[in-house]
């Protein structure tokens, strides 16, 4: 989770043309779930189907989301254990049995190069192409 700030200047990557909504410039956004990975429950998932019509987006989906729970009674679990850094921490992990749902290069909020470096992520650090047909529950 983070509240970073919200960035009015025009061209700059994630910038937020209603920067104006959040208050002063130089303000910061609301805690909000953010990065390669977030889950919402199947109550939340249908609220948000149901009003899609009247929920406000930002230019960004994690401020999207996190704006529509702001007023919600929701609770926010920030649980980092199931992501994991790309090469060569996600092949540690994965060595030992402990794999990642999502991978991810903090130099680039994502992976960096990711059309050059995707094949090689998930064959470096995936479960292998029949998990999901083995998966016990």
């Amino acid at each position: 989770m983070k509240s970073g700030p919200v960035l009015s200047r025009k061209g700059v990557k994630y910038q937020e043309p209603e920067y104006w909504k959040f208050g002063d410039e130089g303000n910061k956004y609301f805690r909000h779930a953010t990065g390669q990975i977030y889950a919402i429950s199947k109550d939340l998932a249908t609220y948000i189907s149901i009003n899609s019509g009247i929920l406000h987006r930002y230019a960004n989906e994690d401020v999207s989301l996190g704006a529509w729970l702001i007023g919600l009674e929701v609770q926010h679990v920030d649980d980092n254990s199931m992501c994991c850094g790309t090469p060569p921490d996600c092949e540690f992990k994965s060595g030992v049995g402990n794999f990642c749902v999502a991978s991810f290069d903090w130099d680039c909020s994502g992976v960096c190069k990711s059309v050059e470096r995707m094949t090689k992520v998930h064959s470096a650090c995936g479960e292998g192409d029949d998990a999901i047909w083995n998966l016990h529950l």
